[in-house]
């Protein structure tokens, strides 16, 4: 009798956390990364050292579920050149199957501007991508997915 409660308490916890693997494997199938859509480029300032803009992005939650992200970080690139990187330092909650409004802050120096300069004095639209994680908080802990959103954007719009 001692042993079999023995081997019921020894294989209790193995179940559990084969169980708490399986939802948590399952959760990150089910989940969808979001769909990210530049909206605007809005020049905050600009001085002799740089300046600063905000990029704002429509991001789509396609999951049936809201999404609470712990962490966004991001990676813009205008035609091929890296203009920025960050994290978004918010707490973000994407409704279920709704469009949000993201603003990413971005501070630029002098040459980070003569960098992408060239680009954005072609007339017509340049094209844009911005990569990055998304980190969720799920009841199975946090899952972190690759996204990825691309367009044309033309900066001298009527």
């Amino acid at each position: 009798m001692i042993v079999r409660v023995v081997r019921v308490v020894a294989v209790f916890p193995v179940l559990a956390v084969a169980l708490f693997s399986g939802c948590a494997s399952l959760a990150r199938q089910a989940f969808q990364a979001p769909d990210i859509q530049l909206r605007d480029v809005r020049v905050r300032e600009v001085g002799p050292q740089g300046g600063a803009l905000d990029v704002v992005l429509d991001v789509f939650n396609p999951n049936d579920y809201r999404i609470d992200t712990a962490r966004l970080t991001y990676t813009l690139f205008v035609d091929s050149t890296r203009v920025a990187n960050g994290v978004i330092p918010q707490h973000l909650t994407l409704p279920r199957r709704m469009k949000t409004e993201v603003r990413l802050p971005i501070s630029f120096t002098l040459l980070d501007l003569l960098k992408v300069g060239q680009v954005l004095s072609r007339p017509g639209p340049v094209s844009y991508r911005v990569d990055g994680l998304v980190t969720v908080a799920t009841p199975f802990g946090e899952l972190t997915r690759p996204y990825s959103g691309n367009g044309r954007y033309n900066v001298l719009r009527p």
